[in-house]
């Protein structure tokens, strides 16, 4: 039973504990709301920085995963033409060589044709000839009796004009042996017995092929993706274009960087459609081809925004909330803590003067004794002052007018004792005391003095109500750290001295010799 006692004496003091702490703290944030209300403020900032710092990182990985996916697209697409020119360029070498070869050239027209143009280089090639030196078409997979000349295009001029070209990447062209079709050449310089220009070996693709391959790329709903020459000319893209938006193409700023580079990714604004797109390019080796894709902006994020959107208006809301309900709470706290200070003050406050109640003045008195106490130096006076004859004075003049002339005597006694320090109290009916810190036993009859004489002179109250005159007696004590023994003590003597002043006829000061 008594263990059990115990355990529930130790639960009570532990409550108690926690009670006592949730106090002080509800305290501490009643006086300080603006730095409850300002951190409560900081914090819902905080949170709400912290969720839009998770929103632009996941922004920020989704543009990087575009990227990603934008590049390896890229290569897949670079390495699949990449692989069609390689084979191409293959069958130009071959029959470079062999048209370049006395015993090829020796052999029967016909035998020759089937020898170099029965094969098929690969399936994407549409178009596979030789010209003579002079541009004139004079054997082909299509048979050799035809006499097209391509001295016009771009790739003889080029070859016949140079040497060393080596594999050589035409302009796009609509071509005269297949109805029109758009198309490029790969072409070869072939060369005479004797060194000089002989004519041009042709492998032509149609432009089919590059849309073929761009159509099965996935770039979202606003993406591009195009297979462009360095000079500008568009190969394929997708969505196609008009002549005069290739103009714009050619002079944008997005197609200088990538002629200037060999690979690369960036994001601007199209020249064409003002678009925001994310651009990622390669250049296709051995090639003046470039390989772009080129997702939109907004498809990349369109996830990614509208997951911002939900959770920045959440979070927004909440934190708005969460920051309304701290002020709330705040300005709560301050309020409470005023009305338990009005409260604390109503209690230890007397109602009649103003002055400090029978309550508020004990708990002065141990402050005060404690205080001197510690510090082991100075100290401290006590005043019991008396108003002579109170009742004979209300009854001669009514209990109204001796609350009238109870007020007039805590206002002087207050005008008397001017220092911030000094406590003046109402001690219960007409006695008073004043409690003078750091005060001896002159100062403390100097005080009493001026407070006897004041009453004795003054007749009017504040504003010219006049009131019947009387008069107060005042004892006073002084006590130091090592006499008397306790704050009791002290005040016994200065009440025992007020008791001397009465007995000696009233309206006098008296010192306990006591002390």
């Amino acid at each position: 039973m008594r263990c059990d006692r115990n355990r529930e004496k130790a639960k009570t003091r532990q409550s108690m504990t926690a009670l006592t702490s949730i106090e002080k703290i509800s305290d501490w944030a009643g006086r300080n709301y603006l730095v409850v209300g300002a951190v409560g403020t900081v914090m819902s900032l905080s949170a709400l920085a912290v969720s839009g710092a998770a929103l632009w990182t996941s922004r920020s990985e989704a543009v990087r995963h575009a990227y990603d996916t934008s590049q390896n697209v890229t290569e897949v697409l670079v390495s699949e033409i990449g692989r069609t020119v390689e084979i191409a360029n293959s069958s130009l070498v071959n029959l470079e060589l062999d048209l370049e070869n006395p015993e090829t050239q020796n052999l029967n027209p016909k035998l020759r044709h089937n020898l170099l143009f029965e094969r098929t280089a690969a399936k994407y090639v549409t178009g596979m000839g030789v010209t003579n030196r002079y541009g004139t078409v004079i054997d082909g997979c299509c048979g050799s009796s035809h006499q097209w000349n391509f001295s016009d295009r771009d790739y003889f001029k080029v070859h016949r004009d140079s040497r060393n070209i080596g594999l050589y990447v035409s302009e796009p062209y609509r071509a005269r042996s297949r109805g029109g079709k758009e198309s490029i050449a790969l072409t070869r310089r072939i060369n005479g017995l004797d060194g000089t220009f002989g004519g041009v070996a042709i492998v032509a693709i149609d432009l089919e092929y590059f849309y073929h391959l761009l159509a099965s790329l996935k770039v979202g709903q606003r993406g591009v993706s195009a297979i462009v020459r360095t000079d500008g000319a568009v190969l394929a893209r997708n969505p196609p274009l008009g002549a005069s938006q290739m103009d714009l193409l050619r002079s944008s700023k997005s197609f200088k960087k990538m002629v200037d580079q060999e690979s690369g990714a960036f994001s601007a604004h199209s020249s064409i459609d003002g678009t925001v797109r994310l651009y990622t390019f390669e250049r296709i080796p051995g090639t003046p081809l470039i390989a772009v894709v080129a997702p939109a902006m907004d498809d990349v994020l369109y996830t990614a925004n509208r997951i911002a959107w939900i959770v920045g208006v959440s979070a927004s809301v909440i934190s708005v909330l969460f920051s309304s309900v701290v002020w709330l709470l705040a300005f709560a706290l301050r309020d409470k803590l005023r009305k338990q200070q009005l409260l604390s003050d109503l209690v230890q406050t007397d109602a009649l003067t103003g002055l400090r109640n029978r309550r508020a003045l004990d708990a002065a008195l141990v402050t005060e004794w404690g205080r001197m106490q510690r510090n082991g130096t100075g100290s401290l006076s006590i005043l019991f002052v008396d108003a002579d004859n109170f009742k004979q004075y209300n009854d001669n003049h009514g209990h109204a007018q001796g609350d009238t002339a109870l007020r007039f005597l805590a206002a002087r006694i207050q005008g008397c004792t001017q220092r911030h320090a000094d406590i003046v109290a109402r001690y219960g009916g007409e006695e008073f005391v004043v409690v003078l810190p750091d005060t001896d036993e002159k100062g403390a009859a100097h005080v009493a003095e001026t407070i006897r004489g004041d009453i004795e002179r003054n007749t009017f109250a504040g504003d010219g109500i006049r009131i019947p005159p009387f008069t107060v007696s005042i004892g006073y004590a002084t006590g130091t750290k090592l006499y008397p023994a306790s704050i009791e003590d002290l005040t016994k003597h200065a009440d025992m001295a007020l008791y001397t002043a009465k007995s000696k006829g009233r309206n006098q000061v008296y010192g306990s010799l006591h002390v």
